[in-house]
């Protein structure tokens, strides 16, 4: 078994914990974005129609992408062979890294 294989064995039973990581992740590096977003939409509403769109994706909204998105992540993971699946893996959590410097930088 070559060392590819012998660290995605290690790292495979993480998958779902990987996958939730990177889902949570982007949502909070993009949170502000979206939120902007829905601002700009709702901006002229009364401000009990402003709370409520807020509070709608705020606990509906992303609580819905993280259930939805991190098993169709996790599933994807799951068909890679060793080596794609390390590389995509660490590539995933390199690029999570820039972007949340670029964009908390800002």
């Amino acid at each position: 078994m070559n060392i590819f294989n012998e660290i995605a064995a290690y790292v495979r039973p993480h998958t779902d914990d990987i996958a939730l990581a990177l889902v949570a992740t982007l949502l909070v590096i993009f949170g502000d974005t979206i939120n902007d977003l829905a601002r700009h939409v709702v901006r002229k509403q009364p401000v009990w129609a402003r709370v409520l769109v807020f509070i709608a994706l705020c606990t509906f909204g992303y609580g819905a992408l993280s259930v939805w998105l991190t098993p169709v992540l996790e599933q994807y993971l799951r068909t890679l062979s060793a080596g794609a699946f390390l590389a995509t893996v660490a590539g995933a959590f390199v690029l999570v890294g820039v972007l949340a410097e670029r964009y908390h930088s800002r």
